[in-house]
């Protein structure tokens, strides 16, 4: 598989060594965001902000649910993604922000407890500690109408042993999804490359989209749900589920 080069703003060469072989390690993550907050806690984002996204993101929302829609954000870091819909949309939105650095999440944390309120009063908030590729003790199958991934499969996959954890999240991202939800992945790999990649972890009707050069990089943004047969299990998986598990920082 073919990347771009990623371009690491760290003060740290030792720390730029790691990103660049150890990006699957959370304590590689850790030392990041240590650097990050060192002058207070800001949103960091991977390949491109919020806003060159919004659009999509709030077009796509609608339809996926009549009532509430819940949201899963894997691997967001300090991104503003999961906070961004939370303040933009007029729907009302369960979000989960999800990481396995618990820096990174004391960080969002106190810039979710700083945000003005939601656009819909009724929306909510939470981060939760956890490993993507293994969300089973966190979420129950057929929760999610929308999971979010922005970076956090193509970090596995640059990592030496990381094809078959990249493969592990999306089936996971797929578990998780309610029946007719989608999975979106923002990449800046090739559709040539990672379109037989999704359809081999699991993917249905994959499609992509081109979102456009931004600092002379071409971004896409990948959408993909559950096959036939997944959607059978996920149906009778959530009748037996107890529910969604809340993690403690929960907005409002």
């Amino acid at each position: 598989m073919q990347f771009n080069k990623l371009h690491f703003f760290t003060k740290d060469a030792s720390l730029g060594e790691d990103l660049l072989h150890r990006m699957d390690q959370r304590d590689t993550w850790d030392r990041f965001y240590s650097e990050k907050r060192a002058t207070g806690p800001r949103h960091f984002d991977w390949f491109f902000s919020y806003r060159e996204v919004s659009g999509l993101l709030l077009s796509t929302l609608q339809g996926l649910s009549s009532g509430e829609t819940r949201i899963l954000d894997v691997g967001c870091g300090t991104s503003a993604l999961g906070l961004g819909l939370y303040r933009d949309s007029p729907h009302q939105l369960h979000i989960s922000c999800l990481d396995f650095s618990p820096l990174a999440l004391d960080s969002l944390s106190q810039l979710i407890r700083e945000s003005p309120p939601p656009r819909h009063p009724l929306s909510q908030l939470c981060c939760h500690l956890a490993d993507a590729t293994d969300l089973g003790a966190t979420f129950e199958s057929s929760s999610f109408h929308l999971v979010l991934d922005k970076g956090t499969c193509d970090t596995l996959l640059r990592c030496p042993q990381g094809p078959g954890r990249a493969k592990q999240l999306v089936t996971e991202c797929l578990r998780v999804l309610k029946p007719q939800g989608k999975l979106l992945q923002f990449s800046d790999e090739d559709p040539d490359a990672r379109v037989p990649f999704l359809e081999q972890a699991g993917g249905a009707n994959v499609t992509v989209t081109e979102i456009g050069h931004i600092n002379g990089i071409c971004y896409y943004v990948y959408m993909l749900g559950q096959r036939p047969l997944d959607l059978a299990d996920g149906r009778e998986q959530s009748l037996e589920g107890k529910g969604l598990k809340t993690g403690p920082a929960c907005l409002p």
